[in-house]
């Protein structure tokens, strides 16, 4: 492979360092930005004048440094544009406001004690008076009639600004929102008084009215709960009614991405089509109306199924692989998949900070390049046996690619994942096979109640069967951790371990070895850190009590009152980071009115209601945690402010 050979691969790359440079940039406005990115546009236009004009190409050297300047320049520039914290009329900058307006941009999606909804804002009310703004807020309701797509509101109250982590570690909901330009949150109970509707949007809202007619028909015919779950997860991209117990169970299997609408499922229509009807077969005119018809319906499917990343990905691939074949061309799908990233990004930069987006094209990257190496260990005679493989060998290709971004945000790694998509995936394309049909027929009564309990009979087969791999022993690996660089490592060792197997040269050994060093360095040096570590966190609990005590490789632990999913979500996150997520309870007094820890090291923690007494030969350094990272605090601190975390270095 040579990199020369995909020119949109080498764009798309300059493309993303621009949109990962520009936060860390301190860019005073648009006029700055919008000058290199012109002048770059400018220097290249004027080169390649020069070359046409003297009728010959000249200065080769400064084009491609040129192209690749534009482009970093362009990603600064786009992710500049789209971020809305550069719009002085954001409501980031309008304080003690009385309330404001705003359209209703979604359904409402069911959460345990409310309803929740995105209001896109259009002015807000200060002192008696309104005036124009923007920005989105997540709004929290308890409405007894849902809010519609299209409904112009007035919503009473002011919107928070979301939360950052209380808790080293801990899920970063802020940084989550903000990739999404959202940074506002609202709870507002019975606070909404309806204006009117309006249709700003009205493709999108058809588009929810059809999903709310389907899911309508999902709930009337498919009557068993987690059938039901798993058929608005599959054919229509609803994920957020899976219960835990059902998301847990397909984790576990290494089948999770069969319930995220994706590009395999893109691809089960796109392939369904061509079934029947050869492009290549037909005839000029009929080949584009055809394929035309064809993109439509893929661009359909992913409207309905709420345009996630990897449903945009992959109907972006193949509208320009089915453009491509309009002229019965046979497209590079990596220059393919390449355009594609770059066209998301430039309607939405932020898209890159997305998992969906950054799973989805791995996977189809280790597809395309490791799955022909892997189909290839093993060639087997009998023709069903060699599908399975085929199967097979794609689920591995695609977990190599994967899994250093699986383990970075979820730390787990399936280890029947080879088992189970064989069974996932093929079931995969019976359930869609009836269950589009069933969603386009299921107006009619009896359509929809016969074909209703098809779906509900093999979704469940499916289920009991998913499930069933949660009583394997060691069915997955759990509180794994991985770094950036280790990612980085792991890859490079990959690919390299794939260069070396097809051309056998001495320096790709060389290079696998390396990196190989390089992995097991990093391990080394993170044991050897966590052996000298004597730190004790205090935790920011909304109910109970947790301490941590990392000393010299080993994790004790004090919950005391606290909820199993708030040690979860607060602190387990950081046991994994420092190492130790297997804990050895720390004994405790309980008293009147304090509680009394003895730690490792002749210590001991006094907890003694706001106040707290660390005793200890000598501390280092005393630090709280607030928006998200740590702050000093003076080594005489000693009343805790309950909410926020703490850290005690012990020399």
């Amino acid at each position: 492979m040579r990199f020369s050979e995909y020119p949109f691969l080498r764009y798309t790359v300059f493309f993303i360092l621009g949109i990962l440079i520009y936060p860390y940039l301190d860019v005073e406005g648009w006029r700055g930005v919008a000058f290199w990115t012109l002048f770059f546009f400018l220097l290249y236009a004027v080169l390649l004048l020069i070359n046409a004009y003297q009728q010959r190409f000249t200065f080769k050297t400064a084009f491609p440094p040129l192209a690749y300047a534009l482009l970093f320049s362009m990603g600064i520039l786009f992710t500049f544009l789209k971020d809305h914290q550069n719009d002085p009329m954001h409501i980031l900058y309008r304080p003690k406001m009385d309330g404001y307006v705003g359209l209703v941009e979604d359904l409402d999606q069911q959460k345990p004690n409310s309803y929740a909804n995105r209001v896109r804002v259009k002015a807000v009310r200060q002192e008696g008076e309104f005036h124009l703004a923007s920005g989105k807020v997540i709004i929290y309701h308890k409405l007894t009639e849902k809010l519609q797509p299209g409904e112009l509101v007035y919503i009473i109250g002011h919107p928070d600004p979301v939360a950052a982590p209380t808790n080293p570690f801990e899920f970063d909901y802020q940084r989550f929102l903000a990739t999404r330009q959202i940074f506002h949150t609202h709870f507002v109970n019975a606070g909404v008084i309806r204006i009117g509707k309006i249709s700003q949007q009205p493709l999108n809202d058809l588009v929810l009215k059809i999903r709310a007619s389907f899911m309508e028909r999902i709930d009337r015919y498919i009557p068993s709960p987690h059938s039901n779950q798993i058929a608005k997860a599959l054919l229509l991209g609803q994920k957020q009614d899976l219960d835990e117990e059902v998301s847990e169970a397909y984790i576990t299997a290494g089948t999770m991405h069969v319930l995220a609408v994706s590009g395999l499922h893109v691809g089960i229509i796109y392939g369904f089509f061509f079934l029947f009807l050869k492009p290549h077969r037909l005839a000029g005119k009929t080949r584009v109306l055809y394929l035309s018809l064809v993109i439509l319906i893929i661009w359909l499917y992913a409207l309905i199924t709420g345009m996630s990343p990897s449903v945009l990905r992959a109907a972006t691939m193949f509208t320009l692989m089915g453009l491509a074949q309009m002229k019965s061309r046979r497209p590079s799908i990596i220059n393919a998949l390449a355009l594609s990233a770059l066209i998301l990004m430039v309607f939405d930069p932020y898209i890159v900070y997305s998992v969906g987006f950054q799973l989805s094209y791995m996977a189809v990257l280790g597809i395309v390049f490791l799955q022909p190496w892997i189909v290839r260990w093993w060639e087997p005679q009998h023709r069903i046996v060699y599908y399975f493989w085929e199967i097979s060998s794609v689920g591995i290709a695609a977990q190599l690619a994967t899994f250093p971004i699986s383990v970075y945000y979820f730390h787990v790694f399936p280890t029947y994942f080879m088992v189970s998509n064989l069974i996932a995936i093929p079931g995969a394309f019976l359930i869609m096979a009836i269950g589009i049909p069933f969603i386009l027929i299921s107006f009619v009564e009896a359509a929809g109640r016969w074909l209703g309990l098809f779906l509900d009979f093999l979704i469940g087969w499916e289920n009991r069967v998913i499930f069933s791999f949660q009583d394997l022993p060691a069915a997955r690996l759990a509180d794994l951790h991985i770094s950036p660089p280790e990612m980085i490592l792991v890859w490079m060792l990959t690919a390299f371990l794939l260069l070396l197997a097809q051309e056998k040269k001495k320096k790709y050994a060389f290079l696998s070895l390396l990196m190989l060093s390089g992995l097991a360095f990093t391990n080394c040096w993170s044991i050897w850190q966590s052996a000298q570590k004597n730190e004790l966190f205090i935790y920011e609990m909304r109910n109970g009590f947790a301490v941590d005590h990392f000393y010299r490789g080993r994790l004790y632990s004090g919950v005391l009152d606290a909820e199993p999913k708030d040690v979860s979500y607060k602190v387990h996150p950081n046991r994994i980071r420092q190492g130790q997520a297997v804990d050895q309870p720390l004994r405790h007094l309980k008293a009147e009115g304090f509680i009394f820890f003895p730690l490792p090291g002749n210590a001991f923690l006094k907890i003694n209601g706001k106040e707290f007494e660390v005793g200890a030969k000598a501390i280092k350094d005393i630090s709280y945690f607030t928006e998200g990272t740590w702050h000093a605090s003076g080594l005489d601190q000693t009343e805790i402010q309950r909410e926020v975390a703490y850290r005690i270095t012990f020399d």
